[in-house]
Parts: structure tokens; C-alpha cells; sequence
């Protein structure tokens, strides 16, 4: 949670004020290993994805699919072989 006191045209608290709650990060999904939010996860889904990706949607990319499903070897391999063949 992010707090925040209305303050003057110099950026002095103003006296007499009290914090005010700014944003609140939501909670993520119960065993999520990324901590993602519900809203991070909606918007990086193939569920959500528009049918037809463009070629640079990162959710096409393997190295990025590869650490979604854990396996770091392989997202490391993936990473190393898009950047040696630019």
C-alpha cells in the first residue's frame, strides 16, 4: 500500500493533514510462482489473446513459454538462441 499527505505548492505537507491511502496492490493468486495479479495473469493469457498474435506478441516467444511452465534450462537455451541468431 502506497500512502500519500496533500501538501503545499513547494511540497511540504500541509499541517494538520492526515495520510491518505494512494493504491493498494492487489493479491495474488493463492501458489502463484510469479506473484502475478489476477489482472497480470488476464492480460498475458492465450485465454484473453486476441485470435490472431502479431509475429512480436511476447506470448509467442519459446524462452517465454518455457519459464511459464518452469523449466529454466530450456527458457535460458531459448533466450541464448534468439540472441545469437540476430
Amino acid at each position: 500500500m502506497s500512502q500519500c499527505k496533500p501538501c503545499d505548492s513547494e511540497g511540504e505537507p500541509l499541517p494538520g493533514t492526515e495520510l491518505n491511502k494512494a493504491w493498494k496492490l492487489a493479491d495474488a493468486p493463492k501458489n502463484d510462482k510469479f506473484q502475478y495479479t489476477h489482472f497480470a495473469h488476464k492480460i498475458n493469457s492465450f485465454d484473453t489473446a486476441p485470435k490472431k498474435l502479431l509475429a512480436s506478441d511476447s506470448r509467442l516467444r519459446p524462452d517465454r513459454y518455457a519459464l511459464e511452465q518452469g523449466d529454466l534450462s530450456k527458457a535460458g537455451f531459448e533466450k541464448k538462441r534468439q540472441l545469437s541468431s540476430k
